[in-house]
């Protein structure tokens, strides 16, 4: 039967909302940390995600007055927590994203954004889609506020995924032309997602497998994007660290989580200088209590220095 691509989406997107347990508890919290760091390993909690950037980047010169924070992530709601948490460490941020968190912004917002980094200063880009993880583990939900249960997460990403393999198996799905605006973005991430079917159709999970997916078209993208406006909407000498990865939403009362999947600097050229993936996946799965621990020991060894000055006038 043929039908239009708003109604597929629609009906894909929330057929199964409000679903499953509604309200935290222990064991649920705990199910929900485990299932995120068994599903996606090397993940990062979101505050020190932003932590372990400020360390890796302040000595080359991201100083939060002069670095412009720019983000591409999905329009939904659960993926400000992560943009908070950034915002915390650089200021205001930029942002490129629309659905799914494609860079929808294109060249023009990029270029825009070029041209607003501060004078001597630098630009950190962060970007990927998101998944959710809801109390009962499930990967692809989340429990949203307000609501009985959980529902799809990412919607625009879980919907896109339905229309592949509906094409796939021969469905007659109306698409309005790439012109119009008023489901463009939906249009654009089903078409990117076609060259991925029978990577995610034939996946174990599809669900778990879906946000990968989705950030290799957008990787991809971006580097078009990036093509195109580097160097020439840059200041030479500025430095760009690019941050590419996937947000893991969870329910209130548990840590959001990201899984840095590619981490560069780049000159004003867009040319690599340095990759830092791996530094950031060590710094970013510390022990915050035992830093904490060791920069309180360090304070008091600086005050203790102060006072043996004091006492014996050296």
């Amino acid at each position: 039967m043929d039908q239009s691509l708003h109604s597929f989406t629609m009906k894909e997107a929330f057929n199964h909302e409000d679903e499953g347990t509604a309200a935290s508890s222990p064991v649920s919290v705990i199910n929900v940390m485990a299932t995120a760091e068994h599903t996606y390993p090397g993940i990062i909690t979101a505050h020190q995600l932003a932590r372990a950037l400020d360390v890796i980047l302040r000595p080359k010169g991201f100083e939060k007055e002069t670095t412009l924070l720019t983000t591409s992530f999905c329009c939904d709601e659960v993926c400000r927590d992560l943009e908070d948490e950034l915002r915390r460490a650089y200021g205001q941020n930029f942002s490129l994203g629309g659905i799914a968190g494609f860079p929808f912004g294109g060249a023009m917002a990029f270029g825009a954004m070029a041209r607003h980094i501060p004078t001597d200063g630098q630009v950190i880009i962060v970007y990927g889609p998101h998944v959710g993880i809801d109390y009962d583990g499930v990967v692809g939900k989340v429990n949203r506020r307000g609501h009985s249960g959980s529902g799809s997460c990412c919607n625009s990403a879980k919907a896109s995924m339905a229309y592949v393999k509906a094409v796939k198996d021969g469905a007659q799905i109306h698409a309005p032309d790439l012109s119009d605006p008023i489901n463009a973005q939906q249009v654009f991430v089903g078409s990117a997602l076609m060259p991925h079917a029978d990577r995610l159709l034939g996946a174990d999970n599809p669900e778990i497998e879906l946000p990968h997916a989705v950030f290799d078209c957008q990787k991809a993208l971006l580097k078009r994007i990036m093509d195109k406006c580097c160097p020439k909407d840059f200041v030479k000498g500025t430095n760009i660290a690019l941050l590419g990865g996937i947000q893991i939403n969870t329910p209130e009362g548990t840590p959001e989580y990201f899984l840095p999947k590619a981490f560069s600097l780049l000159n004003s050229d867009g040319e690599l200088q340095e990759d830092l993936i791996h530094e950031l996946i060590n710094e970013g799965q510390k022990d915050i209590r035992q830093i904490i621990r060791e920069k309180r020991l360090s304070t008091k060894m600086k005050e203790a220095k102060g006072n043996e000055f004091l006492i014996t006038g050296i």
